[in-house]
């Protein structure tokens, strides 16, 4: 039988991975200033201080992360609303601003385990929105780009992993009907 790339958690044939381009404005002998502001202007690299003290992750402390010594602490119930606001000041792409999603801000959320502890275990295909579906898409892709297992967080809501594929699917249309 053939063998199918891919599939396993971790098996994968290209090696390969698509980088966003990033655009520094700062010289090489400086060193990059990490402001915790949503969409700033970030260097290629991100170092796990800079990661700690970024509002992204603390955000993620109080609302999704499993990690650290508070994992006793009770998280904040799911918001729709957070997840359109970290959609649209973190992952959008806008005209006029950036051309690209800005790869700093999504490294940040996928350390976080946005996508396994917040995205996909609120998601319903009939209520979610345009930004959750959207965020997850995203997720994925950051996965996909770093090589990490994708689809490993979806194999224990299988039905709710067709929802999400068929609201994908459903997404040009939607957009088409919206634009025009």
């Amino acid at each position: 039988m053939t063998k199918v790339y891919g599939t396993g958690a971790y098996d994968f044939k290209r090696h390969h991975v698509a980088e966003y381009p990033v655009e520094l404005n700062q010289q090489l002998g400086d060193k990059p200033v990490v402001e915790a502001k949503p969409g700033a202007a970030l260097p290629s690299s991100i170092t796990l201080s800079e990661i700690q003290r970024d509002q992204l992750t603390m955000i993620a402390a109080a609302n999704w992360s499993k990690a650290g010594g508070d994992a006793a602490q009770a998280k904040k119930a799911f918001d729709p609303e957070l997840v359109k606001k970290i959609y649209e000041t973190e992952m959008c792409v806008k005209e006029g601003q950036r051309k690209t999603v800005p790869l700093q801000r999504v490294m940040i959320l996928e350390v976080s385990q946005y996508l396994e502890n917040y995205l996909f275990p609120n998601f319903d295909p009939e209520t979610a929105t345009f930004e959750h579906v959207m965020s997850m898409i995203l997720m994925v892709n950051e996965k996909f780009r770093e090589n990490v297992a994708a689809w490993v967080c979806f194999h224990d809501r299988k039905d709710a992993f067709k929802g999400f594929l068929g609201r994908v699917l459903r997404l040009k249309s939607v957009l088409e009907a919206t634009c025009c």
